[in-house]
């Protein structure tokens, strides 16, 4: 069987937004994506309890639970994914898990070119990555890492294509895209949801529940880490 032919909960709480779907026999139930300002984090399980209510499904009735890796925000990282790990567990369920930017990057299959991802990491750097799509699924080109506009911008080339948060930021910021004969699209469908990340999963065999919990996808230390290893001069 497919996790595609499930009943599954799809969760997006890496950054600031929020965002949970459901779906059913590849069929999407319902989605709710909020991004007031605030950790999307704070009102998680709200939000997934008023899904849940809204469509007359028990968690018991769930199959699954696909949620997003990183890279965000520690604490939003470390929130959504308690959550997601404590629902499978409490209900027996297998947790799926799978890195933002590779999500952001399948939305535009078999493009021809580079698919740049950039979303922001805040402190002036986004984190990014470069994906080939061309055969209708998204292959790392480079190492997940954080970057800084100027540098990235130099970097670009004719027939790039970027996707991610971090368009808003180049744009604010004045760097002419039309002068590097790059592409963008940021349309939301081509942001994260709730209902992607599960589609992501939609012909992965299903699998047994596991109690090795998932690893979050950090790449900037926490501000403890960081202010430990100032304090200290180690790393913790």
């Amino acid at each position: 069987m497919k996790v595609g032919d499930q009943c599954i909960l799809g969760i997006d709480g890496a950054g600031f937004a929020v965002s949970v779907g459901v779906l059913e026999n590849r069929v999407p139930k319902g989605l709710i994506y909020l991004n007031d300002g605030s950790p999307g984090s704070e009102v998680l399980l709200a939000t997934i309890d008023q899904l849940l209510t809204t469509l007359k499904i028990e968690q018991t009735d769930l199959d699954g639970i696909c949620v997003t890796l990183g890279p965000g925000s520690f604490t939003s990282l470390r929130i959504s994914l308690a959550v997601a790990e404590s629902i499978g567990l409490g209900l027996n369920l297998p947790v799926y898990g799978v890195d933002t930017l590779q999500l952001i990057a399948g939305s535009l299959p078999f493009y021809r070119g580079q698919v740049k991802v950039i979303q922001n990491a805040y402190k002036g750097e986004f984190y990014a990555a470069t994906y080939k799509t061309e055969t209708g699924k998204p292959v790392l080109q480079d190492s997940l890492h954080l970057i800084k506009p100027e540098p990235f911008y130099e970097d670009l080339i004719a027939g790039d294509m970027i996707l991610g948060t971090g368009l808003t930021t180049l744009f604010k910021k004045g760097f002419d895209l039309a002068e590097k004969k790059v592409n963008w699209n940021r349309d939301f469908h081509r942001s994260v949801s709730g209902i992607s990340v599960i589609e992501h999963f939609l012909e992965h065999d299903v699998r047994e529940p596991s109690l090795k919990p998932l690893e979050p996808i950090y790449i900037r230390l926490s501000e403890a880490e960081i202010n430990y290893e100032k304090q200290f001069g180690v790393k913790k």
